[in-house]
């Protein structure tokens, strides 16, 4: 990791079809619901004039379909060419091996051995062709090492990376990621030691038309 942890602006996608069925997307993916992409205008004009300040600013993206329909609607609003978000597969979501596709009832009812084995052990334990949070922290502590601690970055990710990014950067406990929620809306920005939420006020959600201002994630 860089001996200076640099300016880093944290963006989770909009909604997708599966979360709105509650269903763990993983590596897979399924498209930004209508809400989702007015959400996704939602944050953007919230951070606009946040971005704007930022000079020199590395725009980065997770590879995922749901994160770079997000990445192009932030790149509009913000009068951006997306072209200029990069493409950063170690912010890809934390894979769930064959738990994907599957929502939380279904794991703990068909996969009660597996449910159990990772309720008790909610770091280290890795699901089947899955990824552990252990994993998964290491891979974005690897990819944060490579950023130029000159300049501030943006990136458009997923629940799981952001909560791993923000543990990083805040030096949190395990129990007190454990213990992170936010929503489909939040973005944070992290410097070296703290972060700041930068909420979409429920007025703008309702102006641009956003039924919520979504959903966490339960895993």
């Amino acid at each position: 990791m860089t001996s200076s942890l640099p300016p880093l602006l944290v963006i989770r996608h909009g909604e997708t079809q599966w979360n709105v069925s509650g269903r763990l997307q993983g590596r897979l993916d399924t498209p930004l619901t209508a809400n989702g992409m007015r959400q996704a205008l939602a944050v953007a004009a919230r951070l606009a004039e946040t971005v704007a300040g930022f000079e020199d600013a590395a725009l980065w993206v997770s590879p995922l379909g749901r994160a770079r329909q997000t990445a192009s609607i932030l790149a509009d609003v913000w009068s951006l060419p997306f072209e200029q978000f990069i493409d950063a597969p170690m912010l890809a979501e934390r894979g769930y091996g064959v738990w994907e596709g599957l929502s939380h009832g279904d794991i703990e009812r068909d996969l009660p051995d597996q449910y159990g084995a990772h309720a008790a052990d909610p770091w280290d334990y890795c699901m089947p062709d899955g990824e552990s949070r252990t994993a998964l922290t290491a891979r974005l502590g690897s990819w944060i090492a490579t950023l130029d601690d000159t300049r501030p970055h943006v990136a458009v990710t997923h629940s799981g990376c952001l909560r791993a990014l923000r543990g990083i950067y805040a030096r949190a406990s395990r129990a007190d990621i454990l213990a992170y929620s936010e929503p489909q809306t939040a973005a944070f920005l992290l410097t070296e030691n703290s972060e700041v939420l930068l909420g979409v006020a429920p007025a703008l959600l309702r102006a641009i038309g956003c039924e919520s201002e979504g959903r966490t994630v339960w895993i």
